[in-house]
């Protein structure tokens, strides 16, 4: 039976025969089989290879380009659009302009900049004036702005209310309007050179009130925001607000415009004022108002309590005209300060000082012309200051009301100028730049 078996299954497997493996067999198994594409293995080989190259190239060109980008062509900061004003002045280098934008943090490479605008062929479009820049601009951003004629010859300079000749002087060398204090503030004094300009300086000078005076033109040059020429001078500026001047006073002291009120009969003209002050007397009395108060209401009271006592003949005893000689800025005043001998210090002169203390704003003028009636009628004659930068101030009647809240100020006067005083020696020890 095992026999039987084995014989049975012998016939039912396939008999495997050898047979040699030609060349022709192989082919055809590469054409037909596995290996049918190698031929286009072969077409696609090189330009695997080739485009594999020209990627590895691309990436390393990338890499380098960025990273010459970021050091010398990439904005100084990307998320710092802050836009500066840039002034171009005449006459100057290419070199030059780049050295400027790199310090001031508009650029990365100056040598870059330069180039660049040489290459592009724009030396000659590059112009004067003042353009708007920010440090999130590229060299190219950069470069276009200062060739696209969107500079101005003009900036805008803002005089505030209640500074002073010397104020106006430090204001304007620091945003590079001017290059000299001292050339300013001698024109400051320089009456024949603008008494034609000015009606209230041709007042005071008719009047014979200049003489002593810190500065001829104190009180005259007017608070406003102009628009000047970049290239303007210190006697065109001067000029520019003697004229603004000129204005206010048409509108405040030559005022036609009577003001009404209205009650059961009907209604009834406002009667105006007397205050019997000269033009350039107005503008002194503006002044110390400007200097006093720090709210249109404060200024017409302030003006009341100062026009009570020239009508009684009393000493104004204005603290800010002590300190103005000197320029100092203190609240508390000590015995020396009040006896000092000078024609500004309304606690030694009978009236009002010799002349202005500072430039007056137009609401001053117009205190000055129009005081609060009530405080006029109710006989005010004192005011001090309260708490210290509050702006506030308190007013009495009374003398003894008066040196009632001396007293309970005072100390916080004295401790604001302490600290004043501190803060100035430290900035002062600070090194420069």
């Amino acid at each position: 039976m095992a026999n039987k078996r084995k014989r049975r299954a012998a016939r039912r497997r396939p008999v495997i025969q050898s047979e040699k493996y030609s060349i022709r067999a192989l082919h055809e198994d590469r054409e037909y089989g596995l290996y049918w594409y190698a031929w286009l293995w072969k077409l696609l080989r090189p330009l695997l290879i080739f485009i594999c190259s020209v990627l590895m190239v691309i990436g390393m060109v990338s890499i380098g380009y960025d990273r010459v980008y970021g050091a010398f062509f990439a904005p100084v900061a990307k998320d710092n659009a802050e836009v500066v004003d840039f002034q171009i002045d005449s006459g100057e280098t290419v070199a030059q302009i780049g050295e400027r934008l790199e310090e001031a943090k508009l650029l990365r490479n100056k040598s870059v900049f330069k180039y660049l605008v040489q290459f592009k062929g724009l030396t000659n479009s590059l112009s004067y004036g003042v353009f708007k820049l920010s440090p999130a601009m590229n060299v190219d951003q950069i470069i276009e702005e200062l060739t696209s004629g969107s500079q101005t010859n003009e900036r805008v300079i803002t005089i505030v209310p209640g500074w002073t000749c010397e104020d106006v002087a430090d204001y304007l060398v620091e945003i590079g309007a001017l290059e000299s204090r001292a050339e300013f503030l001698k024109l400051c004094n320089n009456v024949d050179l603008f008494v034609g300009s000015s009606y209230a300086l041709r007042d005071a000078q008719n009047a014979g009130t200049l003489a002593g005076r810190k500065y001829a033109l104190e009180g005259y040059l007017a608070p406003d925001t102009y628009r000047v020429f970049t290239s303007a001078t210190a006697e065109s500026i001067i000029r520019t607000l003697l004229n603004q001047h000129n204005k206010v006073i048409d509108a405040v002291y030559y005022a036609q415009d009577a003001g009404y009120y209205t009650d059961e009969e009907g209604y009834h003209a406002v009667e105006a004022f007397d205050t019997g002050l000269t033009m350039d007397q107005t503008v002194v009395l503006a002044s110390m108002i400007e200097k006093e108060a720090a709210s249109r209401e404060d200024y017409a009271r302030v003006s009341a309590v100062f026009h009570n006592r020239l009508r009684l003949g009393m000493k104004l005893e204005s603290d800010p005209t002590v300190t103005y000689p000197s320029g100092e800025h203190r609240l508390a005043l000590t015995e020396a300060d009040i006896a000092a001998e000078n024609p500004y210090n309304t606690y030694y002169v009978p009236a009002l000082p010799i002349g202005p203390i500072c430039n007056p704003s137009v609401a001053a003028l117009e205190a000055a012309q129009s005081p609060d009636m009530d405080f006029i009628n109710q006989g005010y004659l004192y005011f001090c200051a309260t708490e210290p930068g509050s702006g506030q101030l308190v007013f009495s009647i009374s003398r003894e009301e008066h040196d009632a809240n001396v007293a309970k100020y005072r100390p916080l006067w004295e401790e604001y100028d302490r600290r004043q005083a501190l803060e100035a020696a430290a900035a002062a020890q600070q090194p420069e730049g």
